[in-house]
């Protein structure tokens, strides 16, 4: 599956004007009505890449979809027993005294 930036034709590290340039070209390229499927593809790409927000989206949607679930679930437990471990080493170990006042 391509990803939105090959859909456009465009470097991924593109700036706004550069998409918006691209995608106008396209939509003139390819009319609704002469060929409502590449004209359809072309938009859903620009609407995925459009924005900084959208960029960022799509770029964490596809790392993502690049991780397993098993990898994802086995960093969440780690995080989760990593937290608990050290919530219940504060709660159980004493605070440490301050040191005497000099007079």
């Amino acid at each position: 599956m391509p990803t939105p930036y090959e859909v456009l034709g465009v470097p991924a590290d593109a700036d706004d004007a550069a998409l918006r340039r691209r995608y106008l070209e396209l939509t003139r390229e390819f009319s609704p009505e002469a060929a409502p499927a590449r004209f359809a593809a072309v938009r859903k790409a620009y609407e995925a890449v459009q924005t900084a927000a959208a960029r960022a989206e799509h770029f964490l949607s596809k790392q993502a979809d690049d991780e397993s679930i098993e990898t994802i679930a086995e960093d969440a437990t780690c995080r989760t027993t990593r937290r608990r471990f050290t919530l219940d080493t504060l709660l159980t170990t004493a605070p440490p005294t301050p040191p005497a006042a000099k007079r």
